[in-house]
């Protein structure tokens, strides 16, 4: 690890504080967590990226389906998924 300096906006500092009272972590892991959000490519964005994926259709829908069956079927899964989260593309 290594250790750095940031220099906050009070309100910036505020959010920080009442998160940190609010849910037990430290400032500074609220700090690299945030960090690794947003600029990441850890495990952690790739489970969230991952997450996401899953889900789009219901087990077994695709068991009897082949080629440009399938894949039309899939393509529609998916933007049923995404209009059902308010996922434009």
């Amino acid at each position: 690890m290594h250790r750095t300096q940031v220099l906050l906006e009070d309100e910036q500092y505020l959010r920080l504080r009442e998160e940190s009272a609010r849910t037990g972590r430290s400032i500074g892991d609220l700090v690299r967590d945030a960090v690794e959000k947003r600029y990441g490519t850890s495990r952690a964005a790739l489970r969230a990226a991952l997450d996401g994926a899953f889900g789009a259709a219901d087990e077994g829908e695709f068991d009897d389906l082949a080629g440009e069956e399938y894949v039309e079927r899939a393509r529609g899964a998916w933007a049923d998924r995404d209009a059902r989260l308010g996922w434009t593309r």
